[in-house]
């Protein structure tokens, strides 16, 4: 048995046994026949115990946990009457057989038997009260844990990526290829230096952001293809396919950057006659599909953590839960890396 069902069943028995309780006490001093006061306890205790749990195993298949606060006082008022019409007839009812009367032909329309049900629809109301407010709080703390992870988990991708392009075969490779080009072609040097500062202020402005619409995202992307080609040249052929209706889209910043990144790092990269690199993006229903493939080759246990499966999954379980997607596969000298995610389902 968890933690939680331990704190439950504890709540349960002593709040009701604290109610019974009193019960016996307000007895004892009002000179009631106690023998039955006992036996009608006991039946009390049992039969509040079993109500609010039967209650309980409803609310969660009705997955009334889920709703707002307004969606739940209307619920937890009605809830509450409902219940304690049910105690309270069923209770009224055997402690009459208990003592030989006809159940509920006199006490059905009493002042006694509404009084009642007034009484136990308050008690059954703050158990509500209690209850939802526990699973509020535990909800509450659920997502702000949630938040601080995808916030550490943004963070670590954004710095990953930032070190990536910052690193000193990065920088290098870049700036040479920038250095080739001031003689020969002074305008396309300037350009380049350009898109390599607009790298380094995307990942700067994009890095403050949950999300971002593809089309700033793609922007990165095609400045870091356009610096790359220059190092590259006719070795790296780049190909899209880009769906149009998909460019304000929200996706995490970073996450088709890092893909491209890696398609280029660990594909074209490591090939002496290059390759290709291809961006298709689409909608597919409510989801919206990217699927990027370059030439090269892809070993699971090998190339797992270089192609940033691991943090890619975790970023896209803590945003969408298991609605999100993403995997990547080899076929004869191509890599497909395919990014599923949901379409406004934040």
């Amino acid at each position: 048995m968890s933690n939680r069902k331990y704190i439950y069943w504890a709540c349960q028995l002593i709040g009701w046994g604290v109610f019974i309780l009193g019960n016996i006490l307000t007895a004892q001093m009002r000179d009631t026949e106690m023998q039955r006061v006992y036996n009608v306890s006991v039946m009390v205790f049992i039969m509040g115990v079993g109500i609010t749990h039967s209650y309980r195993w409803l609310i969660h298949q009705w997955n009334w946990s889920e709703r707002n606060i307004p969606a739940l006082i209307p619920r937890v008022l009605v809830s509450s009457a409902v219940l304690s019409f049910v105690f309270v007839t069923f209770n009224t009812a055997v402690s009459e057989l208990m003592v030989n009367q006809p159940p509920l032909i006199n006490s059905f329309l009493s002042t006694a038997f509404i009084t009642n049900i007034l009484t136990f629809s308050f008690l059954f109301f703050l158990w509500n009260i209690l209850y939802f407010a526990v699973k509020i709080f535990e909800d509450f703390k659920k997502e702000e844990i949630k938040n601080l992870e995808l916030k550490a988990a943004k963070t670590e991708i954004e710095l990953n990526s930032f070190r990536s392009q910052m690193n000193p075969h990065f920088m290098f490779n870049s700036l040479n290829s920038i250095r080739a080009l001031i003689d020969e072609e002074p305008l396309k040097a300037k350009e380049a230096v350009t898109m390599l500062s607009g790298i380094l202020r995307s990942n700067l402005l994009l890095g403050r952001k949950q999300l971002v619409v593809l089309r700033e995202e793609l922007d990165l992307v095609q400045k870091y293809l356009a610096i790359e080609k220059i190092r590259f040249e006719e070795r790296l052929h780049v190909e899209q396919l880009i769906d149009e209706s998909c460019m304000e889209v929200l996706i995490p910043p970073f996450m088709l950057q890092t893909i491209v990144e890696n398609g280029v790092k660990h594909g074209i990269s490591k090939r002496i006659e290059g390759g290709i690199l291809k961006i298709e993006i689409r909608k597919q229903q409510d989801k919206l599909i990217i699927l990027v493939s370059n030439s090269g080759s892809f070993v699971p246990d090998k190339d797992k953590e270089g192609f940033g499966v691991a943090n890619t999954l975790k970023r896209l379980q803590l945003l969408y839960d298991d609605k999100g997607n993403f995997t990547i596969s080899s076929e004869g000298n191509m890599v497909y890396a395919t990014l599923t995610i949901p379409i406004n389902n934040l």
